[in-house]
């Protein structure tokens, strides 16, 4: 059963910045090789973020009533009382940066001081919001553990958000060294830093300009917003049978009923389903010649993504595709470190990117109508200079409106060049969105969305094994899909899948009454 402190536990990656291009920048070059298909000849990345990024994981020092816990999980930072925590960054020129904080709290009190050199920023510690809630449950009864289950249920403690602190530091070329230091309550966990943010101030305009222009060139999520719910199914080498021995990859790809499938998507009354290209391993259900020369052999003669659309798209069904793009990139997962070891360049991985997406979008053109791309969280931290502009360009080949969605999952977002928020929230939430645009919280900004699960913690790899029961009723969906559909908020919902596409007969169930209550049909 792969959970999401599994997922964590197996790949995180540690890098200390991420780009944002600024409007006009060369990369508007290499776009027009990525639509003609000529990357080899125009770099993709022509200049370093001016954004610095630090994260817990790259720090010299850690200090203090903190821990990340015995499999070193160095996403976030947990402290239990007062901590501190010290970068060495390098700067290449001398200058004034602002600073934001993107922590969660739920305790007020505390009080943070960055400082460098004879600068110093003080701000006191409020409580954030979103919608990682409190588990209905109650407090865990070993709150504060790392080492506990309870650790990773505290809902509460994922309501990360962007904090802009009031204050300034100069930093000198070269070698800086910054230092945060958190005062607050011993005993129980009042803080959780994810990472500092420092924005060149003579850079702002020049940012602020990139992100209008991302904003621009979003896609029309009017379809999006007035879907009320979709499918999210995760076919892969994992997924197991019902009973017996499981097929290869290839001869589950070849034996799939795709006509069987779409008709089951269709008695769900899903609006959408989301399918899975990859994840663990570089799966690819589709002869997509640019992932064969990246992955020989993980790629399919049967065109499964193409068969799919298409019998999902005579039931008025739209085809999204989730991708997990360290798969792709050969990000190496290092067990029990949290960390991601690069195994390309960055200039390679965003050519690489850019190949496929151009390759998937122009073979499929409207018939994939968008992207849910897992994991860029560490993969900002792997590679901290990515092209977002150029890898919109290729992600919408073929067809503009295709929407994506980068996860940062709990964390702020940190490219404003995508569509949707991710909304990976997993569990049934207790908070309405209340608005269609994110409010507040890790997304803010973004076209509203969620995403849960409502039987296998995402997919199905037990052996001779019924399903997973349903976690929640037919009435508990519906209430909160209903809420949802006033927001104009999309819910996509998990559902175990077996290897021969079927679902479990509980969970199919909840979804017919699902249907009937939201559809009326």
């Amino acid at each position: 059963m792969i959970t999401r402190k599994t997922f964590l536990q197996l790949g995180l990656s540690s890098a200390v910045v991420s780009l944002l291009p600024a409007a006009g920048s060369p990369v508007r070059a290499a776009q027009s090789a990525a639509k003609s298909g000529n990357l080899a000849q125009t770099p993709l990345i022509s200049q370093l973020n001016p954004v610095l990024r630090l994260y817990p994981a790259k720090a010299i020092e850690r200090s203090g009533d903190i821990r990340f816990g015995a499999a070193e999980i160095e996403v976030m930072l947990p402290f239990f009382g007062s901590g501190a925590v010290t970068w060495n960054v390098t700067v290449p020129a001398s200058g004034t940066y602002q600073v934001s904080a993107c922590y969660a709290s739920t305790v007020p009190g505390s009080s943070l001081e960055i400082s460098s050199g004879e600068r110093s920023i003080h701000h006191g510690v409020q409580v954030t919001e979103g919608y990682f809630l409190p588990d209905p449950a109650g407090p865990s009864p070993n709150p504060g553990d790392p080492d506990t289950a309870s650790f990773w249920s505290e809902r509460q403690f994922y309501s990360f958000e962007r904090v802009p602190l009031n204050g300034e530091l100069q930093l000198s070329r070269g070698v800086n060294v910054i230092k945060l230091q958190l005062s607050g309550e011993k005993g129980r966990e009042n803080f959780r830093l994810r990472s500092l943010e420092l924005i060149p101030v003579a850079q702002k305009a020049s940012l602020e300009a990139s992100r209008d222009a991302a904003r621009r060139r979003r896609a029309n999520t009017d379809w999006f917003a007035k879907a009320g719910y979709g499918i999210w199914v995760h076919f892969l080498d994992m997924t197991t049978p019902r009973r017996g021995p499981a097929k290869s990859y290839p001869d589950a790809v070849n034996d799939l009923d795709v006509a069987a499938l779409a008709s089951l998507m269709e008695e769900t009354g899903a609006a959408y389903v989301i399918f899975n290209v990859n994840h663990g391993h570089p799966t690819c259900p589709a002869p997509i010649q640019s992932w064969e020369e990246l992955h020989p052999g993980w790629t399919t003669r049967r065109d499964l993504i193409g068969e799919l659309a298409a019998a999902l798209n005579a039931c008025g069904i739209k085809l999204m595709l989730y991708m997990n793009c360290p798969g792709l990139g050969n990000l190496v997962q290092l067990p029990r470190t949290g960390v991601d070891s690069p195994g390309m360049s960055e200039e390679q991985y965003t050519r690489a990117l850019c190949k496929v997406f151009t390759e998937i979008g122009l073979r499929y053109q409207d018939k994939v109508a968008g992207y849910w791309l897992d994991s860029w969280f560490q993969t900002d931290e792997s590679y901290p200079n990515l092209p977002f502009d150029a890898l919109s360009d290729a992600i919408k080949a073929g067809y503009s409106q295709r929407l994506v969605s980068y996860n940062y999952w709990a964390f702020p977002v940190e490219t404003e060049w995508q569509d949707y928020w991710s909304g990976e929230l997993t569990d049934l939430p207790v908070k309405r969105f209340e608005s269609r645009y994110i409010k507040c919280g890790a997304g803010a900004g973004l076209q509203a969305h969620s995403a849960i699960k409502l039987d296998a913690p995402w997919f199905h790899t037990a052996v001779d094994s019924n399903m997973e029961p349903p976690l929640y009723t037919a009435e508990q969906l519906t209430d909160y899909i209903r809420g949802c559909m006033e927001d104009q908020a999309p819910v996509s919902i998990g559902v175990g899948i077996f290897q021969d596409g079927t679902i479990g007969e509980a969970s199919r169930q909840v979804l017919r009454k699902l249907r009937q209550a939201i559809r009326k049909t």
